[in-house]
């Protein structure tokens, strides 16, 4: 982690109202946020879903190394109960649900915010596991040129270049980045569980991924109050897909395109400074190809293109009367998805959602600012419309409408000085993905009378910030009636269908400085999970798959000029496999270390070398059955600021 003295040359410290409608203010919640600034994720080999993957409550399962599939969960959920945010714009696809956190690079992210309460008031969408809130650099940066370069275990490489500038009222920001890796990882080989041809060791084959990053950022002040500015984003995701048995013969692959447009106008000087309003238009396209023509990977051979496009606006206005601020939201977009197997030019799938989100919101502090309030009324609005043209050339259309309401209460006290108690309550919904609803290509069976997901939220806080550090505990209850998930028959075929489960548990954080330069941090999680659905006598009363029971990670930070040393062990258990809880997975236990030397030189340029190493006790484990992890690696950054 960077010391704020050294990042003076590149951050500009302007102070200015907040335009309440257009940013996230995370003071403002009324439960926990884990805020991850840039420093602590800046010259790493890394992705999102290595960055939080330490942080409290939060867990990531990855099939294998560096740009690997990744899927999060938060409290007990699933990766499509989490929403994901970036400047406004819901990552979430209505196809399959879930964000792959192991695409999406940071080389343009300044904040990430983590709610484990829902999602912040202002939100037209809440998830009912959650939300990722990803903030992309602002204006305020210096001129500035920077260079990032970087390598490590497994033939991986890193290059980056960033660039930034302004003229008057017009600022600009431009990034590259490239990261590749073989992930040909070494790992015990069992032959009656892996590959059969080999010996007891092998290394990991076809888990060699490559991407491509650009984005860039023009933003022109018009006046004190107003500003626009306009979001590009474009990157190129390569990656050979593993099988579990590691066959020597299998290229099987995915590659994706994905293209980011934003066009963002906010104002703050309406009715006197009374009135904040904030405008995203937004289009996006991701582009993709799964070519398994060898039909090593999954149930047969498949050269399967999709296709996903986006356009959306995002309107919301906000009130400040006082110490009120009431706020409206609404988010209108439309998706189309296309999916055609060029092995079976015969079949096509074609499928629309319309969606419209809408939000209304009060907040409220007191005059100490001792009692902060939050209430927030969400309604959504669908309409899904989906052609399916079969083998013998008929075609399956359907269409439905639907429509549902959530909504979040939240209370924050500072009982006395430097301790806050939280509490929030939430109904929260996530509508049925067009994959669950329609099926997808012979892969999964549709089931139209499938019910939206709803659960009941309910956690308390207790925190305390001291000249030492912090502490945090949290309990949390999660009802779901119903809940969504996939069962599958003989075949290996899917089709989702709605169960009922509770998850409850506890999360600990905190941080303690010991002196001026050594300080200790950890964070814990014990959850139980359960399913209460009495329809199915092999999974009820058993612990939902796919989710670590007990969490927790220690570690220590050393800060002495110019170098810092990181040490952290973190050790996830109690994970199941399968719903039957037949499948124990063995724990994942990983340390790791990081040093950094930071040189701030004469002409107020800086230099800055990192080296990480991963899992240094060369641990094996398993996030998914028979997927396995990668063992000790190194990795080593440098980043150069003019």
């Amino acid at each position: 982690m960077a010391h704020a003295e050294d990042t003076l040359p590149y951050i500009v410290v302007e102070s200015s109202r907040i335009n309440t409608a257009a940013e996230i203010d995370p003071s403002q919640a009324t439960g926990p946020v884990r805020i991850v600034d840039r420093n602590d994720f800046d010259n790493r080999t890394a992705n999102l879903a290595d960055v939080l993957g330490n942080q409290t409550g939060v867990q990531i399962r990855q099939s294998g190394g560096l740009g690997s599939a990744s899927a999060i969960s938060m409290r007990g959920s699933t990766s499509r109960q989490v929403q994901v945010l970036l400047d406004g714009m819901v990552l979430n696809d209505p196809v399959t649900g879930g964000v792959d956190l192991g695409k999406l690079a940071l080389n343009d992210i300044q904040t990430i915010q983590v709610y484990p309460s829902g999602a912040p008031a202002q939100s037209a969408q809440a998830g009912i596991g959650g939300t990722i809130v990803l903030e992309t650099m602002g204006k305020r940066l210096e001129d500035t040129t920077r260079i990032d370069l970087g390598a490590g275990s497994y033939d991986t490489y890193t290059t980056g270049l960033f660039r930034s500038g302004s003229h008057e009222e017009v600022y600009y920001w431009l990034t590259l980045d490239r990261q590749s890796s073989n992930n040909d990882f070494e790992y015990p080989n069992s032959r009656d569980w892996f590959n059969p041809n080999d010996g007891s060791t092998t290394k990991r084959r076809n888990a060699d991924f490559e991407q491509d990053a650009f984005s860039a950022k023009l933003g022109w002040e018009l006046s004190e109050t107003s500003q626009v500015d306009s979001l590009i984003q474009y990157s190129r995701h390569e990656q050979g897909i593993p099988t579990i048995q590691n066959w020597r013969d299998n290229n099987a692959s995915l590659d994706n395109e994905t293209f980011r447009l934003q066009f963002h106008y906010r104002e703050q000087g309406w009715l006197d400074g009374s009135v904040h309003s904030s405008h995203r238009l937004m289009a996006g396209d991701i582009s993709e190809r799964y070519d398994n023509r060898t039909g090593r990977v999954g149930l047969g051979s498949s050269d399967v293109r999709t296709d996903t496009r986006q356009l959306g606006l995002v309107n919301t206005v906000s009130l400040l009367l006082a110490n009120h601020t009431l706020t409206t939201s609404v988010d209108v977009s439309r998706f189309d998805f296309e999916q055609d197997n060029t092995l079976n030019t015969e079949t096509s799938d074609d499928r629309d959602r319309l969606q419209i989100a809408s939000s209304l919101s009060h907040q409220w502090r007191s005059d100490s600012a001792n009692w902060r309030t939050r209430a927030a009324l969400r309604h959504y609005v669908t309409r899904d419309d989906s052609s399916l043209v079969q083998g013998n050339g008929s075609v399956t259309s359907s269409a439905s409408n639907d429509h549902y309401t959530g909504w979040q209460l939240g209370l924050s006290h500072i009982v006395v000085e430097s301790w806050t108690i939280s509490a929030n309550v939430a109904r929260n919904v996530r509508i049925p993905t067009l994959q669950e609803l329609y099926g997808q290509q012979g892969l999964f069976v549709g089931n139209e009378d499938l019910n939206a997901e709803e659960s009941f939220d309910y956690d308390l806080s207790l925190r305390t910030d001291q000249s030492w550090g912090h502490a945090e505990a949290t309990g949390y209850f999660r009802t779901l009636d119903p809940a969504v998930v996939a069962t599958y028959d003989a075949r290996g075929i899917g089709r989702y269908v709605n169960l009922e489960a509770e998850i409850y548990g506890v999360e600990l954080d905190g941080r303690i400085r010991i002196t001026d330069w050594w300080s200790l941090f950890g964070n814990a999680t014990f959850q139980e999970s359960e399913n209460t659905d009495v329809s199915n006598q092999v999974r009820y009363q058993k612990r939902l798959p796919g989710v670590y029971h007990e969490s927790w990670l220690v570690g220590s930070q050393w800060r002495m000029r110019p170098f810092s040393l990181e040490l952290w062990y973190q050790r996830d258990d109690e994970l199941y496999y399968d719903s039957a809880n037949i499948l124990p997975a063995d724990p994942r236990k990983i340390l790791n270390v990081a040093l950094r030397w930071s040189r701030i030189w004469p002409n107020r340029s800086e230099s800055e070398l990192a080296l990480e190493v991963r899992n240094l006790s060369d641990e094996f484990y398993q996030d998914y059955n028979r997927f396995p992890g990668p063992g000790r690696s190194w990795f080593i950054n440098l980043k150069h600021t003019f």
